[in-house]
């Protein structure tokens, strides 16, 4: 074996040492010919290749010679019967555009003789024995049939809350029943069928051609349908989902793609295989006897088969100005799920084992999958200058999810530099556009990526402090926007995960993260991710915040970053003992907080241990809508008092058209001071030929216009009578968990202690947990004393508690708990403190509850409960103790039902104040 190896080694050293010879391809050509001329010659004897198979393949005769070529490719459309397909012999080769020319070589093939039928339908023979998956009319993607019809993409806003949208997509409307085995055990479906909405799923002829689209959060799954139940409705499917249905909330999302009726609007096609048949619906003006039409056949279009493992890879090949289109893509018979960033699908051009290999000035377009991989044992490559577009899945892809066993299996040392990458997802919503997983020493520079359904960028691939190979990235002037689209969420501009020591992101613009439904940030460094610098990016335009480092985050420096226009929030970090640099960064927000909430537990951990919360100053913060910024609920001086932020402002940062996002700074702005570098952005995005660069100014958005934000991390206090709310409703200013079943929180006309509604609260039994139905609200009071009052009355039977808690960890967080309880109760309800009876009130009437308790630091403090019932003085009891040792602040108060019967209670005049 080591024999072989050397005497492989030394003849590609022989090659790359020798004097190349060039060959010519022409669509004009012949394989037969020798190729060693540009055109043909009189006789038509000899002249160039028809093909790049054809010249590797003289290539490799040449080679008993010790001969090294160049092949030179004429313009023109070059169908491709099968991949080029480039082993370790056929290293030190390019392949290249003639001067001027652009060739395009495609997996497809055109789609001819098209019939008119009724209206816009119009029908073509299917080519013998070919069941493609995407249809292309004069260089467009069509739309497979699906129901409900594609809605517009959402590039520039969101839905979030009130303003999220089902539209183009019906329902999961319940989990299926397991099923009960002969022998009795339940078989689970959770992850492999659901209850559909009614009318969504039928009986088709042949349910093998119609695959469901399920929506996960951040990914999708392609499911094939194994049976249908019409009686129950549910739908059961050949494989399982990553996930289980309903596993992230309500609503979640699915369409069908290639159901016989699903064929209804203009621009769809449908394969039929049982008439033979491609139906499609042309769009307004379309002549389909002129249209060129093109369907693909290949899965593959390049594949470099290298082997770093015994050190033979593909070495020194280029290919430089081809065009690469139309290729197609598979379904398992299980369907398709994965877990993140659609990470086992391939790509149209594959590489393994590449060594110093460059793809520059090309074009990947028309792919129903991922446009490049450079996946195992990939060294020193560079692909740069690309056009990677119209994608069923995402662009560049470097490593795989698994860590390589040794050094020459990592894909690592590799350059992505100056291509343009867009329009993404099409055929699973969670691919992204560049995604680095095990993978180190790459740079990823200078690249436009936009239009994509998930995340833009992908790097890293471990959610926890575990080894890997993900180390040493530089991530730099990058343009990367209009990502999410309204599609999917919890993703970002860029999203990192793991351990990355020696990894910078830094000199990027990323901005428009609109996800559905909430979560969507700018830089998003998630899944303990830890060591990376991040400097010298601006950040705009995104839903939930600029910067996210939560989930364990530990050991990173950002700073020098511009953080602006978040609809949400500004910042989630995270404190932790190995620290975190946040210093010379400016906040810049027109709403919502500065400090996303929930990212109290973490500071408020260190605060309670006496821990460092590493280096947090010289930032600057600004709100021109509110000038006071408060920090949790924390204002400036509060929050300078626990070592942050000693020596940061809250000032205008002065920018030169912050509407416009100019974010340069005037020569007076007080960040200067503070040590911030002014960031320079004319490096970002692509360079080189000015048409290249203004190529992304083709594509146009409409102005960005922030939704409205959640309140904002201050005082909220609560006065609800439920009058102007209609009986079924739900009040916006509350929390509600655990419907279902039989279990409600719904306004109601059945009982008012004023007016004609209050709040109903049923409870059911079965419930998954014991505290389900409950409802809160958040009022963030700080200090001084907290008074909360509402008119309460229970049905016999009925069992809840009243509760304040603060931020700190369960159960020390709770302050002041009132259980009430009439289950076996003789016309009474017993009213209950730690255990203990201190009063009675009636059941089936209306009594008006008061609790006041003073926040803050004091160990002694008690609350005090005061009972109005009906026609009686009001009952005080003062001096009752707080259920837990750390409750000082009033962030949760809940209303908590605990009978497990179908029993109700109700609210009515809810008021939370501070006390006067």
């Amino acid at each position: 074996m080591w024999r072989l190896l050397a005497g492989c080694a030394l003849a590609m050293a022989t090659l790359a040492n020798a004097q190349p010879v060039t060959l010519h391809v022409s669509p004009d050509g012949s394989d037969a010919w020798s190729g060693r001329t540009a055109t043909a010659n009189a006789a038509k004897t000899d002249g160039p290749l028809a093909s790049l198979i054809g010249a590797r393949d003289a290539i490799r005769k040449m080679r008993a010679g010790g001969a090294l070529a160049r092949v030179v490719v004429q313009g023109g459309v070059y169908r491709m019967d099968e991949p080029l397909v480039l082993e370790p012999q056929d290293s030190f080769v390019t392949y290249e555009a003639a001067e001027g020319a652009r060739p395009v070589f495609s997996g497809g093939i055109v789609l001819t003789d098209w019939t008119k039928g009724e209206g816009n339908e119009w029908t073509a023979r299917r080519p013998e024995g070919l069941g493609f998956r995407q249809l292309f009319v004069n260089g467009e993607r069509r739309t497979r049939a699906r129901t409900p019809n594609a809605p517009p993409i959402m590039a520039h806003t969101t839905r979030l809350g009130e303003a999220a949208t089902t539209e183009g997509f019906f329902l999961v409307a319940g989990k299926a029943p397991p099923v009960i085995r002969a022998t009795g055990e339940e078989r689970s479906r959770e992850s492999s069928a659901f209850v559909y909405e009614p009318g969504s799923i039928q009986e088709w002829d042949d349910l093998r051609e119609v695959e469901v689209v399920v929506y996960h959060s951040w990914e999708t799954s392609r499911l094939r349908i194994l049976e249908v139940e019409a009686l129950n409705e549910i739908v059961s499917f050949t494989g399982k989902a990553a996930w289980p249905f309903l596993n992230w909330g309500a609503d979640q999302r699915y369409y069908v793609e290639n159901a016989p009726d699903a064929l209804d609007a203009p621009g769809e096609w449908r394969l039929d295989t049982r008439a033979q048949v491609v139906r499609y619906l042309a769009l307004p003006g379309e002549d389909m006897t002129q249209a060129e039409v093109i369907v693909p056949r290949l899965t593959r279009l390049v594949e470099l088969r290298g082997d770093g493992e015994i050190g033979l890879p593909v070495e020194a090949v280029t290919l430089r100005g081809l065009a690469f289109h139309h290729q197609d893509w598979t379904l398992e018979p299980e369907g398709h799920s994965d877990a993140q960033a659609v990470w086992s699908i391939p790509a149209a051009v594959m590489a393994d084992g590449a060594l110093n290999c460059t793809i520059e000035n090309c074009e990947i377009a028309h792919v129903g999958e991922y446009g490049v991989w450079f996946r195992r044992g990939c060294k020193g490559n560079r692909f740069v200058h690309n056009r990677v577009r119209d994608l069923g899945v995402g662009g560049v892809r470097i490593g795989e999810t698994v860590r390589a066993a040794d050094d020459a299996l990592e894909s690592s040392g590799n350059l992505i530099d100056n291509n343009h990458v867009y329009d993404g997802g099409h055929v699973y919503a969670g691919g992204v556009g560049i995604w680095v997983a095990q993978s180190s020493h790459n740079t990823v520079s200078h690249n436009e990526i936009h239009d994509f359904n998930y995340s833009g960028m992908s790097i890293g691939w471990n959610w926890g402090d575990e080894p890997n190979r993900c180390r040493d990235n530089v991530i730099e002037h990058n343009h990367v926007h209009h990502v999410m689209r309204g599609q999917l969420n919890d993703g970002g501009a860029i999203y990192t995960l793991g351990t990355s020591p020696g990894s910078v992101i830094r000199n990027n613009v990323f901005h428009d993260v609109w996800p559905y439904s909430a979560i969507g940030w700018g830089i998003y460094l998630d899944g303990t991710c830890n060591q990376y610098l991040v400097e010298d990016n601006i950040v705009y335009n995104v839903l939930a915040g600029g910067l996210m480092y939560h989930n364990g985050g530990h050991e990173h420096v950002i700073r020098n970053n511009v953080f602006a226009y978040s609809a949400q929030d500004g910042l989630w970090p995270f404190w932790e003992p190995r620290p975190n640099t946040f210093e010379r960064n400016i906040v810049y927000f027109t709403q919502g907080n500065a400090i996303w909430p929930p990212a109290i537990d973490s500071f408020r951990a260190r605060l309670a241990a006496g821990e460092s919360f590493g280096v947090w100053d010289r930032n600057l913060y600004w709100n021109p809508n509110e000038p006071e910024v408060r920090f949790f609920a924390y204002g400036f001086d509060k929050w300078r008092s626990f070592g942050l932020d000693v020596n940061s402002v809250i000032a205008d940062p002065q920018f030169v058209d912050a509407e416009q996002y100019d974010f340069a700074l005037r020569s007076t702005s007080p960040a200067l001071k503070l040590g911030f570098r002014p960031i320079d952005t004319r490096e970002v995005g692509l360079y080189g030929e000015a048409e290249w660069v203004n190529e992304p100014q083709r594509f146009t958005y409409p102005r960005t216009e922030l939704p409205p934000a959640v309140a904002s991390w201050k005082p909220q206090p609560v006065d609800e009578g439920f009058e102007t709310i209609a009986a079924g409703g739900q009040p916006s200013s509350v929390v509600v968990s655990g419907e279902g079943q039989g279990a409600s929180i719904r306004v109601s006309e059945e009982q008012a202690a004023e007016g004609r509604r209050s709040l109903k609260i049923t409870d059911a039994p079965g419930l998954a947990q014991v505290w389900e139905p409950h409802l809160f609200y958040q009022p963030r009071f700080t200090e001084g004393v907290a008074r909360a009052s509402f008119d309460l009355y229970l049905e016999p039977d009925a069992l809840m508690f009243t509760e304040w808690r603060d931020a700190t960890p369960y159960p020390d967080n709770i302050g002041p708990s009132v259980t009430f309880d009439a289950q076996g109760a003789e016309g009474a309800v017993r009213v209950q403190v730690g255990g203990a009876t201190v009063a009675t009130i009636p059941v089936e009437a209306w009594v008006r509850v008061e609790i006041e308790c003073a926040l803050g630091e004091d160990p002694n403090r008690t609350f005090t409960l005061t009972l109005t019932r009906a026609g009686e003085a009001p009952e005080r009891l003062a001096g009752l103790p707080l259920r837990g040792g750390a409750f000082g602040e009033l962030q949760w108060l809940g209303f908590v039902s605990t009978a497990e019967t179908p029993v109700s209670y109700f609210l009515d005049n809810v008021r939370i104040h501070p006390a006067e």
